[in-house]
């Protein structure tokens, strides 16, 4: 396999066809049959189905489409570490770290640029996407170390417990919820949900509590961010539910963040490989993450 098949198998994959791999790739649609036609020869088996002009994914497409990711993700970090040699940047140490992408926009900001005031032989790649996304890029070498949701899949890595978190009921500053103190889930019973994807943990928690209470989840958006989630609150579609150490830095005029009782807590932490251990300008960053999680977030406390 060459990385150009590869890449023209990841266009064909995103767009359905080869016109559209052509147009991503601006190669010409019979150079791209011709690169997909030889890497099918090569595996030898068919990777997609042909149904009137369009390319149809078969299963071994699915499968080989993930690792192709991950391997591109590899190559593109080689790619860049090679122009940083030619540059001669080889001096200063990057750190690349995997965070959720609510994370990156709200409380990471300020505390990577305090962190960089004082580790000036440092420089950040910040690796954004949902805790397995993070999980997959650590184990691949994406990311030297990631923030997620304890206990991981995978036992093969190196775990830091950083914190427990609970969660926070987002509610429009004019709903007659927000003149309350807290919000049961029994409070919800006719209310319009905006839920975080349904693939996830804290989702599938927050529907066996809701069903719990009330028998039935009214789901009116489903979106796979915090941040997004307040903003479709902000403008009054319905209320949600977040883990408080991100929401509590996603603040609005239009939004009130309400502790969600009884309390339910999650474990968060840091996961790095046991074969790469973390430097000391890593844990001085993970440090300084705790402590201003800790300190500054809403229903946050030390992993019992």
């Amino acid at each position: 396999m060459t990385p150009k098949q590869l890449d023209v198998f990841r266009a064909i994959m995103s767009t359905g066809s080869t016109i559209g791999a052509s147009a991503v790739l601006k190669m010409s649609q019979s150079a791209i049959s011709r690169q997909l036609a030889a890497l099918e020869a090569e595996i030898g088996f068919p990777l997609f189905h042909r149904d009137r002009g369009r390319l149809v994914a078969r299963p071994e497409a699915h499968v080989l489409a993930q690792e192709v990711g991950e391997l591109a993700d590899v190559l593109a970090r080689l790619k860049r570490r090679t122009e940083e040699l030619g540059a001669g940047r080889f001096g200063k140490t990057l750190i690349k770290m995997g965070f959720p992408h609510s994370m990156t926009t709200s409380m990471l900001p300020k505390l990577i640029r305090d962190f960089l005031a004082d580790a000036t032989e440092v420089s950040v790649e910040l690796v954004a996407g949902p805790y397995d996304y993070i999980e997959r890029a650590v184990m691949g070498r994406t990311a030297d170390f990631g923030f997620v949701r304890l206990p991981t899949d995978d036992l093969g890595f190196e775990v830091i417990p950083l914190l427990s978190s609970g969660m926070l009921c987002a509610v429009p500053a004019d709903h007659p919820l927000a003149e309350q103190g807290s919000v049961r889930a029994e409070d919800l019973a006719d209310a319009n949900l905006i839920l975080l994807g349904r693939l996830r943990r804290n989702r599938q928690e927050i529907e066996e509590r809701l069903r719990r209470a009330q028998g039935g989840v009214r789901c009116r958006v489903e979106t796979h961010s915090v941040e997004s989630s307040i903003a479709l609150v902000a403008e009054g579609i319905g209320v949600s539910i977040v883990p408080s150490h991100i929401g509590s830095f996603l603040s609005s005029d239009r939004v009130r963040l309400l502790p969600l009782e009884p309390e339910s807590w999650g474990d968060y932490g840091i996961i790095h490989l046991r074969d790469a251990p973390l430097s000391r300008p890593m844990q001085r960053f993970i440090e300084m993450l705790r402590e201003k999680l800790l300190r500054e977030a809403k229903l946050t406390r030390p992993v019992a």
